[in-house]
């Protein structure tokens, strides 16, 4: 389980979270590019992850994963987004990448600062 804490609003860490460009590697330092290969409804998508293989012990192929992402916003303002492996007749299996495996959620809860004068 990885705990943060970040300095912005709860639309903006959320718009950073779903964001699969270039500016995504500044903070994932394991993402290589990422599209989206199908939008099912307003909440729900098939994203598409490649990873770098940096990271990875020497001699393992690179990994990619394809997802439905699901999300939603609580009413008291916690995003909540849903990961989930998924197979696609969009995007078939690439010779030079592994299927990764993941079981993954994120659920964000913004704390309010008080100010005091």
């Amino acid at each position: 389980m990885v705990v943060g804490v970040v300095d912005g609003t709860s639309e903006a860490i959320f718009q950073t979270l779903m964001s699969l460009g270039p500016s995504r590697s500044e903070w994932d330092f394991c993402f290589y590019k990422g599209s989206v290969v199908e939008h099912l409804d307003g909440h729900t998508d098939i994203v598409l992850k490649q990873l770098y293989s940096d990271w990875l012990p020497w001699g393992m192929k690179r990994r990619d994963l394809l997802l439905r992402r699901y999300w939603r916003r609580e009413d008291d303002g916690t995003y909540v987004i849903l990961y989930h492996l998924v197979v696609h007749k969009k995007c078939s299996p690439q010779k030079s990448y592994v299927c990764a495996s993941l079981k993954s959620n994120v659920c964000l809860k913004f704390m309010h600062k008080k100010r005091s004068f």
